[in-house]
């Protein structure tokens, strides 16, 4: 027997404090648990390794009033609000699949089957995202979370992409340019989908069955226990605390993910002033924007792999290589 639980609307610290709360209360006589809840208000939150001044205008979000949090679990920054239905499988460590691949397998199987009964074509692309037509149409991510391995997402019923690439610590506006039209792009929304999309409570209603059949247990609605509130509410403040959403491991990656295989890069030329603004999608340059060379001889690179910018592609940023690239070139402007 898996344990359901309909919590729906809740706070933006709410929805991210359940599954922590839950992990932390989590012991091997407990049942598992699949959660179904959406934010009441929208918000950012980062993953537990970035530092959210990296990657976000904290001042606009402040202006905005769009709260950010950090979660303990890996990822990107996203923007998540009421349009988005979330689901949460939190499960003992015990009974959970060895190996990463296979915990994304299992406990995704359900949203792609939901998704494919709606007559999408959806399906899971290794190791977590779930995509329509090669398009992101849920947000997933998991990790170990006390003695419970957790697995959450959502599915989007509508997406204002212009929230998100307004609200990323963008290097440039080529950069942001090109970052926001990748993810009108790469993203799309039940909404986008389907002439009539599906209320919240038909698609919730439609991901615990397929929550049933692909684990083959039965899900039966409970309750929240004294305890696991307690967990909740604990969750919350650390969640919550300014030194806990601000400080992360500061790792800084070289581009911004957009979705499964597509990065914006900037970069420079090591020898002069020629800037570049470089999107790669699965390997291959997919659009591009320069300052100081000429755009013709840059715009000359659309289509090329990363990998014949030079033989150490793989260990530069591809935006200051191709920036030395036009530097070097006669035509330069």
């Amino acid at each position: 027997m898996i344990r359901r639980l309909d919590l729906g609307f809740v706070t933006p610290l709410r929805s991210q404090a359940i599954y922590h709360g839950l992990g932390a209360a989590m012991e091997a006589g407990r049942p598992d648990t699949i959660v179904f809840c959406a934010p009441a208000e929208p918000y950012f939150c980062v993953g537990y390794h970035q530092r959210a001044a990296d990657v976000l205008d904290l001042g606009l979000c402040r202006r905005r009033g769009w709260p950010v949090l950090r979660r303990r679990i890996g990822g990107g920054a996203v923007y998540l609000d009421r349009h988005q239905l979330f689901y949460q499988a939190i499960v003992h460590r015990s009974r959970a699949p060895f190996t990463v691949e296979r915990v994304y397998a299992t406990y995704l199987a359900a949203p792609v089957l939901a998704l494919a009964r709606l007559g999408l074509a959806a399906a899971l692309m290794p190791p977590n995202e779930i995509e329509v037509g090669g398009r992101r149409i849920a947000g997933t991510g998991g990790g170990q979370i006390g003695d419970a391995m957790v697995v959450v997402g959502n599915v989007l019923f509508d997406f204002p992409d212009a929230a998100l690439a307004r609200a990323w610590r963008a290097p440039s506006r080529p950069f942001r340019r090109l970052a926001h039209d990748g993810l009108r792009r790469c993203l799309t929304t039940l909404g986008k989908e389907l002439e009539t999309p599906p209320s919240m409570e038909a698609l919730r209603d439609a991901l615990a069955a397929a929550y049933a059949e692909t684990l083959g247990e039965e899900l039966v609605a409970g309750d929240l226990t004294a305890r696991e509130v307690a967990a909740i509410e604990a969750a919350e403040r650390e969640l919550a605390a300014r030194a806990f959403v601000l400080e992360g491991a500061g790792r800084r990656d070289a581009g911004l993910k957009i979705a499964r295989g597509v990065y914006v890069y900037e970069g420079r030329a090591a020898s002069a002033d020629v800037r570049v603004s470089l999107r790669v999608r699965h390997g291959v340059i997919d659009n591009l924007a320069v300052r100081g060379a000429d755009p013709d001889a840059a715009r000359r690179f659309i289509g090329r792999p990363v990998a014949a910018l030079a033989p150490s592609a793989d260990a530069r940023n591809p935006a200051d290589l191709l920036g030395d690239l036009l530097a070097s070139r006669p035509d330069r402007r």
